[in-house]
């Protein structure tokens, strides 16, 4: 348990103040505080002080200061609050379990001693007072007893379920007043857990006792302080399990084990000082503390405190103890405790966050928040659903069984087992209603199956009936008293079920809702029409019904019925009608009477009525007497009110006595109509038969009277019967007076009676029984004719037989129906007659719904056509079959015959049917049967044999997409392969996705298309999520690249290699397994290929594939590398993008020379000298020198000197300067650095070289030459020798190659006297003759003879190097000065704008700035673009032969770059004028036209279908994205190729990220001409939003699997766009057609497409720029042939 400070009630004073005592009210609602101030304070639960009072001494005279309190206690119902004080009296104030009652001393208890301890107990309190004496306080009967004495001051008193300990200053220790031990020190510190007691002293030692025997169990000695060892007062937690024990400065707290070990652990409190007093909450979740200063702190008690859905807070007290509190504080805090478990270590809550399920190792606590009940029950396993709230009770159902737990009870009341556990089919009524008399009573309702319905007596569990019903179920619920069950049916029926007698009853149909109402037995019940209602369930015939306007009922609350959505919001119960039923259940018959007088305005008739049968029932007839007064039934209440009076006649005044007379019991019965009871009374008990006589007489029961004065007065029965027969006669009962007569022997009188009466039947039937009367003729006639006349035929007719007239009685019986005896009689007297009479008989027979009967008689009659309408009349199908066989056109009874037919196949005897209909002409009625059946087969062989083929396909083609339709594939397909169209049947199952069935019918009608199918199938469950299936068609497919490539793509690494292990070489299975690791990274991968014996090629493979991470974790198993060497590989392959992190993997593989030499190749001079100087100070000069020659070739020339000169090379930077001519620069540096090497330079001669340079770039060529020769001249004078001749040298090239006529002449005249000047006149004279030799004033001389270029080979004047300007655009070039490198280049122009380019493309990646959504191309791109164009594009200038494999390199390279910007137009209009004058071949032209034609909305589709035939040349994942998505702009047309197109560029981007492209698919590619080695760069060109915008759109089409997603094919069985080795169309890569455009080199265009670009390119735009381009490339078109 862990304790936090949560509140200081009140402070500490500055000096001794102590506490007397404090304790918390049971109910967690009080926490009451006595001080030394003989005060008592009380603090509710937050620690807010709500009262106060003070304390009254028990002798007013000793003073208000003559005592203190030493003792507190509250008792256990928390009202009453015990104040123990030291002038030996006990007070007990009333103070009232909440806050509202007032406080008053309800007791006093005087005694010998003063008080020391105050405890609770069950009628009051416990006090052990300082004579030694523990006495128990009754509070009821305000006496005090003695328990025991323990002969010495008490000083600790302790209480445990029912045990009671006090422990003595003299060390004695008694329970329950048995001395259990003497302890060495008194005992202040006393806890009583049984079966322990803990015991604590002065010395700091805690000790466990068995409280049985006394034996000391456990020692505990906790850490304290010196001065802390003494422990002063003790209390245990409400659960038991945690024990406070009080010191000086703190306290000791610890758990108590089931061991009876005990771990302490002191909580110091500094300043506190001594702990006067314990006390905690009943929850235990707060621990009040009081010390010697007068201080009071509330520390709460909690290990986890968390909150469920914001309804909820769960404070977990202890392991085993934990409080729940509702939010919205609609209920009080709750405690929830385990008894049988060591923690609670679930909890969840159910039922609207009202019940909590709280789970143990062995047991279950459920909780029912709103009312507090908690019940712990042993249950271990998992699996069970719980319903919380099933009628009061928790039902727990697991495997089959449920089982029912009563809140509050910690056991299973009842297991049943059932598997039906809706709520709605289960009803708990437990102790519910008014009435407790009955004791406990506890129902449950279930079904056993959804008929059967159980109810269970949950206190014995006898099972008291099942009841089947003949429908299902579908809900049921018992009334509170457990005795009606209502139930209702699936067909909406409600069913009253009488528990005790088992009687069942419909009282209603069409029920929607139905409810009891609470604490009656009344039903509210709704029907589509009406709201009815019950007020007593006991009477179902008693039903009010009422509108309920439209509304549904919902539920009844507050006797009102919650309408929904009607005219009205509820509809109001009559109160007066459930109260009365209340009480009428109850048997208060006399509260029933008073409570209907006390009602006014209202309809009570009812209530009277039902008030009087039941007071009469129950032989309160004054009662029932006032009832039908009251309701106005005058009649009954006299007949009572006379009945009391009689009774109190026989009972001389006493009615009750009365009415156990037999006479008044008699009156009774009459009044109840039970006549014969009446008889009873009167004859038997009142010995009065002439009472029961007249009683009879009285009702017309003469029979009755009649047979009772025979038994006791035989002379009265003459007279009774003569007055009978007055009344029958008086009442014109003819009949019976006749009846009279006969029966007394007069039997003409009888006759003639009847006869009178109208009764000729009666008399007839006399006549025949007495022959005699038939020699009466006139009677006879009389009653003949009477017959007749009433058509009595028969009678007449046997009168007739017996007379001997026996035709007369034929017609006779056959008016009368009775055609057996006239058929019979006829056969023995007029045989002529007998055909008629039965042709007769059966029509009369089939008029009286007899027509089975009447077909023989038909049959013997000779009507065949009524026998068999008698026979299908009469359903007799058979009979009627063997009457059509007889008949012989069967024209005039196809319709008996189809009628017949249709019974058969009704009955399934389709032989009978199928005969029966063909040989009416009807079989394609019996066709249709059979299909309507299901017999599809056999219609089809019918149909086959009967039909013609039109005929069959007219019935079979409608039915089949019907039953396609409906998804009854297999009778579809059926009728698909029985018409012959098998592919009709594969369409059908490959749209319903049924692969097996498709597949199988292809094996067995397109095995050639199997493969293909099974492939085609595979790609469908791939698109569908289906990986296993799919991988199965793949297998079958023998593509287990594909399935491995979808494993692949999917993630699902285990199926790739699971895959691979089953159907690939060893060497794929190397590859998944890498790829498997290159997905895991880290050791997971690394791992993966060391338990696959894959270390060492995996490390390999990780080192190629730059997954540094892997390969670092394989060095270390058994990868066979190390981890410098992977550090190293790791570095030279970041050091082209990420040099940064390359440096610092070089450095960790102890490489620094590497890195610097890394730094040196990108061009970080900077940062190669730093790390240099670092880490390779061997390498810091060459470092020096690489920084200085880059920065010379960028031309910064004083970083290039300053460079040099720290890497100490002065005489290089010399050399520099005046190959550049920079003269002042290179003396300057020679005399500083150089001064004893170099050769004095005039001042003058810098000067001179820089103007003859600038007059060179003017082409100002006299001018420099007069400059040269200038400056040679100084150089000469100021003993610059070399510089002179170098300057010589120069003037003759410039004159050589740009004067000509008389300036050529003079500058050479000037150059002899220079080369003379500083003595080499040979030279000079060699070059008079060379520029003199042939010069003319028109001609200019194009170069130097060759006399010229032998001198210039000669060693004297060094000219073995190359041409000077050549050497100068190549020094030019070096240093990066490429823009004026161009500008004098002249016709080499071309040639350094192809280096330049590609000096650009190596300086730049293929990467960078790369944008396919962007409207702007690279910048390299841009500017090498710009070049070209301007050098090579304009037409005028041609590639040498030398510069032609640069070209075609370039063109490529330009491709490619240009097509990874495929929406900047002017770029790709750039680049197509670039390759074409480059000379790109017609591959690369028309790739570059399909790109361009791909901004001309009208044909880019088009085009767009072809440009993936070129993704070996241009960026692959680009081509097919931008195809995909101008495909995708033609809506619901293009999306199947769309797809394909999309899907693919995702594939190619995934390859390209993951350098995977050689385990691409090209299976779905297999019908284009399109290349399986695409070009990818180095990561994905299609990325960010339009990658993430094509896979949604990929992703949304595969999972509707509405479009196909393969390409299609045309007529030739490939894609549209293929064209194989043929030309294609020059606009949109397609095939040619017939219709043609030609152009001058031979290409041709489509005319249809060719047209619509030409009408597009009126406006301008792109289409224009498109035909210029294919103008330009092919030539002007040639319509000659349109």
């Amino acid at each position: 348990m862990r304790l936090k400070y949560s509140k200081t009630l009140m402070e500490a004073q500055e000096g001794e103040s102590p506490i007397a005592d404090i304790c918390w009210s049971a109910n967690n609602v009080k926490l009451a505080v006595a001080t030394c101030e003989r005060q008592v304070l009380l603090f509710d639960r937050d620690g807010v002080r709500r009262d106060k009072f003070s304390t009254k001494p028990a002798d007013p005279a000793a003073g208000k200061k003559s005592y203190v309190i030493t003792s507190l206690a509250f008792s256990d119902n928390s009202e009453l609050l015990g104040v123990a004080q030291s002038d030996n009296m006990v007070f007990v104030y009333r103070v009232g379990a909440d806050w509202s009652g007032k406080k008053v001393i309800c007791n006093k208890f005087p005694l010998t001693g003063a008080p020391v301890r105050l405890l609770p107990a069950e009628q009051g309190f416990y006090t052990g007072t300082s004579d030694g004496k523990i006495r128990s306080l009754d509070c009821k009967s305000n006496k005090s007893s003695s328990l025991w004495s323990g002969g010495a001051c008490c000083v600790s008193l302790a209480r445990g379920d029912g045990t009671l300990a006090s422990g003595h200053v003299d060390g004695t220790l008694f329970v329950n007043g048995r001395l259990l031990l003497r302890y060495a020190l008194p005992p202040c510190a006393l806890v009583m857990l049984p079966p322990y007691v803990i015991v604590g002293g002065c010395d700091g030692r805690v000790a466990v006792y068995a409280a049985s025997g006394g034996a000391l169990l456990r020692s505990v000695e906790p850490a304290l302080p010196p001065h802390a060892r003494d422990l002063t007062v003790a209390a245990p937690s409400p659960s038991g399990q945690t024990i406070a024990v009080g010191t000086f400065d703190g306290f000791l707290v610890g758990d108590m084990k089931e061991s009876g070990g005990l771990d302490l652990t002191f909580l110091a409190i500094p300043h506190l000082y001594a702990t006067r007093a314990l006390a905690w909450s009943g929850d235990g979740t707060k621990l009040a503390v009081a010390s010697q200063t007068g201080a009071v702190i509330l520390l709460e008690a909690v290990l986890r405190r968390w909150v469920w859905r914001d309804s909820v807070e769960v404070q977990h007290v202890s392991p085993k103890q934990l409080v729940l509190t509702r939010l919205a504080n609609d209920a009080p805090p709750m405690t929830v405790t385990t008894k049988h478990a060591s923690d609670i270590f679930h909890v969840r809550f159910i039922g609207n966050d009202w019940y909590a399920v709280c789970r143990t190792a062995s047991t279950f606590i459920l909780c029912d928040i709103a009312r507090g009940l908690t019940s712990e029950i042993p249950w271990s396993g998992s699996g069970e659903r719980i319903y919380a709230a099933v009628g009061g009770a928790c039902l727990l159902h697991r495997a089959g069984e449920l089982s029912v737990v009563e809140y509050g009870l910690d056991k299973l009341l009842h297991t049943v087992r059932t598997e039906r556990v809706n709520p709605h089919v289960l009803s708990v009524r437990i102790n519910e209603g008014n009435d407790k008399e009955q004791g406990d009573r506890k129902h449950l309702a279930y079904l056993l199956d959804r008929q059967t319905i159980a109810v269970v007596d949950l206190t014995t569990g006898v099972q008291l009936g099942q009841w089947w019903h003949e429908a299902r179920v579908d809900w049921l619920e018992l009334n509170e008293s457990g005795q009606l069950l209502l139930m209702r049916d699936t067909r909406r029926r409600l069913i009253l079920l009488r528990l005790q007698s088992g009687d069942k009853e419909i009282i209603a149909s069409g029920v929607g809702f139905v409810q009891w109402i609470e604490e009656s037995d009344a039903v509210v019940a709704q029907t589509p029409t009406h709201l009815l209602i019950w007020y007593s369930a006991w009477d179902p015939g008693c039903v009010e019904m009422a509108e309920c306007g439209g509304g549904v009922a919902v539920e009844v609350n507050a006797r009102r019925v919650v309408l929904d959505g009607g005219h009205v919001p509820y509809l109001q119960l009559d109160e007066h009608r459930l109260a009365f039923n209340n009480a009428l259940r109850s048997g208060d018959l006399s509260g029933c009477a008073r409570y209907l007088d006390g009602v006014d305005n209202a309809d009570l008739a009812p209530l009277w009525r039902q008030l009087a049968e039941r007071a009469f029932a129950n032989e309160d007839i004054q009662l029932a007497a006032k009832c039908y007064r009251e309701i106005g039934d005058e009649a009954r209440a006299y007949y009572l009110e006379t009945t009391v009076q009689l009774a109190a006649r026989e009972g001389d005044g006493d009615v009750t006595a009365g009415l156990h007379c037999a006479v008044v019991r008699a009156k009774l019965a009459i009044f109840s109509g039970d006549l014969a009871s009446a008889e009873e009374f009167y004859a038997k008990k009142a010995n009065r038969p002439e009472m029961a006589i007249s009683m009879y007489k009285q009702f017309n029961r003469w029979a009755e009277a009649i047979a009772l004065a025979e038994k006791t007065d035989r002379l009265a029965v003459t007279t009774l019967k003569q007055q009978y027969m007055d009344y029958l006669t008086s009442t014109g009962r003819l009949g019976e007076a006749g009846a009279e007569l006969a029966a007394s022997g007069d039997v003409q009188g009888a006759v003639r009676l009847w006869l009178k009466g109208g009764r000729a039947r009666r008399a007839a039937g006399l006549i025949l029984q007495q022959p005699a009367l038939l020699r009466d003729n006139e009677l006879v006639e009389t009653v003949h004719a009477q017959l007749i006349q009433e058509e009595w035929w028969e009678m007449a007719g046997d009168i007739s037989e017996r007379r001997g007239d026996s035709l007369t009685a034929v017609e006779y019986y056959a008016k009368g129906n009775n055609f057996a005896r006239a058929v019979q009689l006829a056969r023995e007297t007029c045989p002529s007659e007998v055909t008629r009479l039965e042709g007769a008989w059966g029509a009369w027979l089939v008029s009286s719904r007899q027509a089975g009967a009447a077909v023989p008689h038909l049959i013997e009659a000779g009507d065949t056509r009524g026998a068999l309408a008698a026979a299908l009349k009469a359903h007799h199908y058979k009979k009627a079959l063997q009457i059509v066989q007889v008949i012989e056109d069967k024209d005039l009874i196809r319709e008996q015959c189809e009628q017949i037919a249709d019974h058969f196949i009704s009955t399934q005897e389709w032989e009978t049917a199928e005969r029966l209909l063909t040989s009416c002409g009807m079989a394609e009625r019996c066709v249709r049967a059979y299909n309507s059946a299901g017999r599809v087969a056999d219609g089809l062989k019918l149909a086959a044999a009967q039909l013609s083929e039109d005929e069959t396909r007219d019935i079979y083609i409608p039915l089949a997409q019907q039953l396609r339709s409906e998804g009854q594939f297999r009778k579809a397909e059926q009728i698909y392969i029985g018409l012959g169209e098998p592919d009709e049947a594969i369409s059908m199952y490959k749209e319903a996705s049924q692969y097996e069935s498709m597949l199988r019918l292809v094996a067995a009608h397109r095995s050639s298309l199997l493969e293909a199918t099974r492939r085609h199938v595979a790609q469908a469950l791939h698109a569908s999520g289906d990986l296993r299936a799919a991988e199965n068609y793949y297998i079958q497919a023998g593509d287990w690249k594909s399935a491995i490539q979808m494993y692949r793509s999917s993630g699902q690494w285990e199926g790739a290699e699971r895959v691979a292990r089953a159907h690939a070489p060893s060497g794929v299975q190397q590859q998944v397994a890498l790829q498997w690791a290159a997905a895991l990274g880290g050791s997971a991968g690394a791992r993966l290929l060391a338990a696959r014996g894959l270390a060492a090629l995996g490390a390999r493979w990780a080192l190629q594939a730059q997954r540094w991470d892997i390969a670092m974790e394989l060095s270390e198993l058994g990868g066979g590398v190390t981890r410098r060497e992977v550090a190293r590989h790791e570095a030279a392959a970041l050091a082209e993008e990420r040099p940064e992190e390359a440096e610092a993997a070089f450095l960790r593989a102890g490489a620094a020379d590497d890195a610097v030499r890394m730094w040196l190749t990108r061009g970080h001079h900077q940062r190669a000298l730093v790390l240099a100087e670092q880490h390779a100070t061997h390498l810091v000069e060459e470092v020096l020198v690489e920084g200085a020659r880059a920065a010379a070739e960028r031309g910064d020339l004083a970083q290039f000197e300053t460079l040099m000169i720290r890497a100490n090379r002065p005489r290089e930077v010399v050399q520099h300067y005046k190959d550049l001519e920079l003269w002042e620069e290179a003396t300057r540096v020679s005399r500083e650095y150089l001064p004893d090497s170099a050769e004095p330079v005039p001042s003058a001669v810098p000067p001179l070289l820089q103007r003859a340079a600038e007059h060179a770039d003017r082409g100002e060529w006299w001018e420099a030459v007069q400059l040269l020769c200038e400056a040679s001249a100084s150089g000469a004078a100021g003993g610059a020798t070399r510089l002179a001749e170098r300057a010589a040298l120069r003037a003759a090239r410039l004159a050589r190659d740009r004067l000509q006529g008389t300036r050529r002449r003079a500058a050479a005249d000037m150059l002899a006297t220079r080369f003379a000047a500083i003595g080499q006149p040979e030279v000079g004279e060699q070059l008079r003759e060379a520029l003199t030799d042939g010069a003319t004033d028109e001609e200019e001389a194009p170069g130097v003879s060759a006399e010229y270029e032998v001198e210039e080979q000669s060693p004297v004047v060094e000219m073995s190097e190359p041409d000077a300007e050549a050497e100068a655009l190549e020094r030019l070039a070096r240093a990066g000065n490429w823009q004026r490198c161009l500008a004098h280049a002249g016709s080499k122009a071309p040639h350094y704008a192809l280096r330049y380019a590609s000096h650009l493309f190596k300086a730049h990646s293929r990467m960078e700035g790369v944008d396919i959504e962007s409207e702007e191309a690279p910048e390299a791109l841009t500017q090498a673009l710009d070049t070209l164009r301007q050098y090579i594009g304009d037409g005028t200038v041609s590639i040498s032969d030398s510069d032609t494999a640069l070209a075609k390199a370039m063109c490529s390279e330009v491709l490619v770059r240009v097509s990874a910007a495929p929406k900047s137009l002017t770029a790709l209009k750039d680049a197509a004028t670039v390759m074409l004058a480059a000379g790109a071949d017609d591959r690369a032209m028309q790739a570059i036209t399909l790109l361009m034609a791909l901004h001309v909305p009208q044909i880019a589709a088009k085009a767009a279908r072809a440009l993936p035939r070129y993704s070996d040349i241009i960026v692959a994942d680009v081509a097919f994205y931008v195809s995909g998505m101008a495909v995708r702009a033609e809506g619901s047309n293009g999306a199947r190729e769309a797809f394909v197109l999309l899907n693919r560029s995702l594939d190619l981007a995934e390859a390209a990220d993951d350098d995977a492209a050689h385990l691409l698919d090209y299976t779905d590619f297999e019908c284009t001409d399109w290349p399986t080695s695409p070009l990818l760069l180095d990561s994905a060109c299609v990325r960010g939003e339009a990658l993430d915008e094509a896979r949604e759109w990929v992703l949304a089409v595969s999972m509707e699997r509405t479009v196909e997603q393969t390409l299609p094919v045309d007529g030739r069985e490939v894609y549209g766009s293929s064209v194989g080795e043929e030309a294609c169309c020059v606009l949109t890569g397609h095939p040619l057609g017939s219709r043609l455009v030609t152009f001058t080199n031979g290409r041709c265009a489509n005319r249809e497409w060719w047209s619509r670009a030409v009408a597009a390119a009126r406006g301008g735009g792109a289409a224009g720029a498109l035909l210029q381009h294919i103008a330009r490339w092919c030539g002007p078109a040639d319509y000659s042939q349109i």
